[in-house]
């Protein structure tokens, strides 16, 4: 079968399926090198970053009771911690939450949270970002489309977790149907597929979501393993009626964007 991405290669689907499958795995997955290259990439400096950017751009402190229930996401993976200090207080947790509570953030300044019934995430790690929002927010529907080994990965950590809702996981290599939601969500994820998967996706999922948050992983897409397949970012952008771009802060990487449309 044809690459249709570029974790869709030998190494992280195996993983994700071995580490759902196999607890001793599964204790330690975000600690494996085969999956911090792919998911749990995200540095402590910019882990850094992510917590400045919430700290001074948003109304949500980390003294805030929700952030106990975000924080419950490093129980599960043995990530590596980082220790943050700003002023008298001191916050332990792995960058990659940070990103997710950044991300979190972004959504809900940028749309309207009370019509978000129906959301879906396109390129869902371990289902760390649906568990934060479907927590903090009132979606009736959560999908997560991937592979489907990921998605094995993400059912164990949400299911371990104890996460409430109508979460359903879709296998993104046979998806038949048309997917239609409130929000349509991907994180470093769509910019690095295929052309041939992009339009597919444009077609059953984006073209059918009423808004969207998408970060464009610019340098990723145009370098990576001698490959390069995917649509340009004004291509993408002629294919969404109504979608603009906004800065990525901070800015993880040059050319780095997020596209965005059905905001307020």
């Amino acid at each position: 079968m044809k690459q249709t991405s570029i974790s869709d290669d030998a190494h992280y689907p195996e993983f994700c399926y071995n580490a759902a499958k196999h607890d001793e795995i599964f204790k330690n997955f975000r600690r494996y090198v085969v999956y911090r290259a792919i998911v749990e990439s995200c540095t402590d400096e910019e882990g850094m970053d992510y917590l400045e950017v919430i700290l001074n751009d948003y109304d949500f402190k980390i003294t805030d009771a929700q952030w106990k229930d975000i924080l419950l996401n490093d129980k599960l993976g043995n990530p590596i911690p980082c220790t943050y200090e700003f002023g008298n207080d001191v916050l332990t947790c792995s960058p990659m939450t940070l990103r997710y509570s950044k991300v979190f953030c972004d959504i809900v300044k940028l749309f309207d949270v009370n019509s978000l019934q129906t959301v879906t995430e396109v390129g869902v790690g371990y289902g760390g970002q649906c568990r934060i929002l479907i927590n903090a927010l009132p979606i009736e529907r959560y999908n997560l489309v991937d592979l489907p080994e990921a998605l094995m990965l993400a059912e164990k950590f949400l299911t371990t977790l104890d996460t409430a809702g109508d979460i359903r996981y879709i296998d993104g290599t046979h998806l038949y149907n048309d997917l239609p939601c409130d929000l349509l969500i991907s994180n470093y994820a769509f910019s690095e597929l295929t052309k041939a998967v992009q339009k597919f996706y444009i077609d059953k999922i984006i073209s059918k979501s009423k808004a969207g948050y998408m970060t464009w992983n610019y340098t990723a897409m145009k370098v990576y393993g001698g490959w390069r397949e995917g649509y340009e970012l004004e291509e993408i952008l002629s294919m969404i009626p109504g979608s603009t771009t906004i800065p990525e802060n901070p800015l993880i990487s040059p050319g780095n964007c997020i596209i965005v449309w059905g905001f307020k």
